[in-house]
């Protein structure tokens, strides 16, 4: 909350958090040219249609979701590669999750689900007798299905199995996607790694009440805050054991 870090060693090294971002760029923008492209098909302007297939694609009569995942890709990573040559390492690591990815898409659509928006920016205010707060963040995505269910997803560069033990760890993000979404009715962590060709989804369980735990949960100590209670300590080693200020927290007191 104090906003305090050390300062970070210069490096112009690619790292993991650096693949995440490019990895949601690259998806917004292919979902994003999906959309539109079925949204103008749909209209039965056609010739509209394929003109939302990437710019750099040779002219097809149909957009084909692998050329064009592809294509977006091989851009991004490009630009990446004239910065550093060790993105190639992150570059060939996406190009063996691409078809998973492809192939989990393909499934989701069949299921009823369709891309919403990407990389919304939301807001909401939380009230409490005596006060309010304001909620901000940005969702990676949000998906409707065709009998009016809403899924917030959330992607992440991990496996299945790590993303399963932080589903049942302290980690609030989902929560508090739901929040910001105020409808969502369901979430889950997507892993943007594959494992015998296959997408790992880690749903949320029993999202919506989970969902009224955080917010409850933030309005009484918010509340407390308010009426001159103390600021609880508080923390999870698994991130604290790297944190180099520990003694601002008191954290060595408390445990």
């Amino acid at each position: 909350m104090l906003g305090l870090s050390a300062w970070d060693e210069f490096s112009d090294l690619p790292e993991k958090r650096d693949y995440g971002d490019w990895l949601h760029g690259i998806l917004y923008e292919f979902h994003q040219q999906l959309q539109q492209a079925d949204t103008l098909a749909k209209s039965g302007d056609a010739a509209d249609a394929l003109q939302a297939a990437d710019s750099e694609c040779a002219p097809v009569a149909k957009i084909d979701p692998a050329s064009l995942l592809a294509a977006i890709s091989q851009r991004k990573f490009e630009q990446e590669l004239r910065k550093s040559a060790a993105a190639l390492g992150y570059y060939v690591r996406w190009q063996k999750v691409m078809p998973a990815y492809l192939a989990w898409v393909e499934a989701h659509t069949q299921a009823g689900w369709q891309y919403a928006a990407g990389e919304r920016k939301l807001e909401r205010p939380l009230h409490w007798p005596g006060g309010q707060i304001m909620l901000r963040g940005r969702i990676d995505r949000i998906d409707r299905n065709e009998d009016g269910r809403t899924l917030v997803l959330d992607y992440k560069t991990s496996s299945q199995a790590v993303l399963k033990q932080k589903m049942q760890g302290e980690d609030q993000q989902l929560a508090f996607y739901g929040l910001l979404a105020a409808q969502a009715g369901e979430a889950m962590l997507l892993g943007l790694e594959a494992a015998n060709q296959k997408i790992g989804e880690v749903p949320a369980p029993d999202y919506a009440n989970w969902v009224a735990r955080l917010e409850n949960h933030i309005a009484r100590s918010m509340q407390a805050l308010q009426q001159g209670s103390g600021l609880p300590a508080n923390g999870v080693d698994s991130a604290c054991q790297y944190c180099e200020m520990r003694g601002l927290c008191r954290k060595g007191a408390w445990q």
